[in-house]
């Protein structure tokens, strides 16, 4: 378990830079996913938590061994079997040493390759291979900072599949910093989006996804049509008694006679989608329809009006 009370650790005079105040807890066995624009505090959390940087006040409470990845490191040019067996610390016999390597080669997948060399692994191979290392002593807590942003998105899927399958049967806690939404969606138990220090919103992915807090967290949760006012017979007007921000999913358009006029500017395919940029007068809205349906010709004018159900509003 991980328990975080009022951690702040600031970097210049004027505070933004840093943690601020930041307090939460994760228990044993979950796995969080730490979300957040450049320079919002996402590695000095991850560092504090490592002990690399030390906290100006707070608290940092860890139950068992922490394990880094990835991690700056140097190592000699050896066979991987013998590079894994050498970092086992546990105080068990060399066969069960042996069985730990070849229990981590088989979820990852580089069985094939114990008998190589690490100068002759591909940078993907290696990359699993370091990994086993620091989950080889089976670690209480994994600490991940974007371990693999450099890695094509095949690759990086194929890793993470492996990866967390294989923590969530050790039952070990995880805090892993990603750009990657989609990945954050899949693999985590709970979702914490960061910005100037802070979290704006921490809860599970569902949570984010479908009631985010506050605009900043709607637009990075994918978000792009924003009203301050709703279309309603006919006439647009305010939301609610709560003034706010309608939010209009991509997909939560229907094309309806009696809607708002849109010109279609720009068509483009997304993941089994069909993407639509449009302008009225006054807005530029974005629409999603599936990549089957018939295509909407760029140029054209539509009307369209929002799928009420799948809106919501967002009080400011």
């Amino acid at each position: 378990m991980i328990k975080v009370s009022e951690l702040t650790r600031q970097f210049d005079r004027r505070g933004i830079a840093g943690v601020h105040h930041l307090s939460f807890t994760l228990e044993q066995g979950q796995v969080m996913a730490i979300m957040g624009p450049n320079g919002s505090g996402k590695t000095t959390l991850m560092n504090l938590l490592a002990g690399k940087v030390k906290a100006d006040s707070g608290e940092i409470a860890i139950d068992g061994e922490i394990s880094t990845f990835p991690v700056d490191e140097t190592f000699e040019n050896i066979n991987v079997q013998k590079f894994l067996i050498r970092s086992v610390t546990l105080d068990i016999e060399e066969e069960k040493k042996l069985q730990l390597t070849r229990d981590l080669a088989d979820t990852f997948e580089f069985t094939f390759q114990l008998r190589q060399n690490l100068n002759e692994l591909s940078s993907g191979q290696k990359q699993k291979v370091l990994l086993a290392k620091e989950l080889i002593n089976r670690p209480a807590l994994l600490l991940m900072d974007e371990p693999f942003a450099h890695l094509d998105p095949f690759t990086r899927k194929d890793i993470l599949s492996g990866l967390f399958q294989y923590i969530r049967h050790q039952g070990m806690t995880v805090l892993w910093v990603t750009h990657d939404l989609e990945e954050a969606f899949q693999f985590s138990d709970q979702m914490a989006l960061m910005n100037f220090g802070k979290f704006e919103q921490r809860g599970t992915p569902e949570n984010l996804a479908r009631t985010p807090r506050n605009l900043f967290v709607a637009q990075f949760m994918g978000y792009r049509n924003f009203f301050t006012h709703q279309f309603v017979k006919n006439c647009w007007q305010s939301p609610s008694e709560i003034e706010g921000f309608l939010v209009v999913p991509d997909h939560a358009w229907t094309l309806d006679n009696s809607g708002t006029p849109f010109k279609i500017v720009a068509r483009h395919p997304g993941r089994q989608t069909i993407e639509y940029k449009l302008q009225s007068e006054e807005k530029v809205i974005y629409l999603i329809k599936g990549s089957q349906l018939p295509l909407l010709e760029v140029g054209a004018t539509i009307r369209l009006n929002p799928i009420w159900e799948e809106c919501f509003a967002i009080p400011l």
